[in-house]
């Protein structure tokens, strides 16, 4: 049993629930530090269901009880307590440049092992294997994830797949608007609140694309109650922040792992586009 994503699969499993097993969703989602040491027979009496129940959700969480799904339930709040708060929590007015420098790394680079640690290698994969037969990849961020998802699009471009993203939100919603089963939909927001983000990943749903969302892995948000994948950051950063840090690395390092992967999937073909539109310096001076 892989112990990441433990929290993503309850927040996702709540759309195909039964009733009782949506109260224990509900539960769990609303109350995850009263469920730390809670016994079956504790969760099944606060959720109104019953032991068995408890077991059967357990089971479709891919653990082979409830006492593994409570292993890796606080195993993964417990990592993602480690990193949540605001970047800017722990300095001071007081503090030197040096100081500034020495925090701001440190949360960098707790946020980066955090978050691979809560990335779930199969769920990458699965979101490669949309990459690849997609016809268009259709790629939607604002603020500080426009800048993520420009990231991406410049990474795609280099291989040859196809992809559009514009910088103004009604044409992201066009985009939205005109996708086909066929295609694929990245949705990039660290709260998973962003009403526009949700917005095009509710069209592009209805229009039959498949949606992965690159989004805080700590909560059941909008957007990921509206992705087919999600593919969680570390929750490095209060949902409203003074500014992206750790967050925006976070969420760019999701982009580098998906795209390092889907080249090396099919890599002769990405070795070929790289010698394709290398564009040297000498090039580049001349025009």
């Amino acid at each position: 049993m892989d112990t990441k994503g433990i929290m993503l699969r309850v927040g996702e499993y709540r759309k195909t629930a039964a009733g009782a097993e949506k109260n224990i969703v509900d539960f769990i989602v609303g109350h995850p530090d009263e469920v730390v040491g809670m016994s079956i027979r504790d969760l099944a009496e606060a959720t109104f269901t019953s032991p068995a129940t408890v077991v059967r959700f357990s089971q479709h969480m891919g653990c082979s009880g409830y006492k593994e799904f409570q292993r890796c339930f606080v195993y993964e709040l417990a990592i993602n307590q480690r990193s949540t708060g605001s970047a800017f929590a722990d300095i001071t007015p007081e503090d030197s440049t040096t100081d500034v420098m020495r925090k701001v790394t440190r949360k960098n680079i707790t946020s980066l092992e955090t978050t691979r640690q809560i990335l779930d290698a199969e769920n990458v994969d699965a979101c490669v294997d949309l990459m690849m037969s997609a016809g268009t990849i259709d790629l939607f961020g604002i603020g500080a994830s426009l800048l993520v998802a420009k990231d991406l699009q410049l990474k795609l471009l280099r291989v040859d797949k196809h992809c559009n993203l514009c910088d103004d939100w009604n044409a992201q919603l066009l985009y939205a608007r005109n996708m086909e089963p066929s295609d694929l939909a990245i949705v990039m927001s660290y709260s998973g609140l962003t009403q526009e983000m949700v917005t095009c990943a509710s069209v592009a749903r209805d229009n039959g694309a498949k949606v992965i969302a690159v989004t805080r892995g700590d909560t059941d948000s909008k957007l990921a109650a509206e992705a087919d994948f999600v593919l969680g950051v570390a929750a490095s950063e209060s949902a409203i922040r003074s500014g992206a840090g750790a967050s925006r690395i976070c969420q760019l390092d999701v982009v580098d792992i998906l795209y390092a992967t889907y080249v090396n999937r099919d890599y002769e073909r990405c070795m070929e586009g790289f010698r394709k539109n290398f564009i040297s310096k000498e090039e580049n001076s001349e025009q």
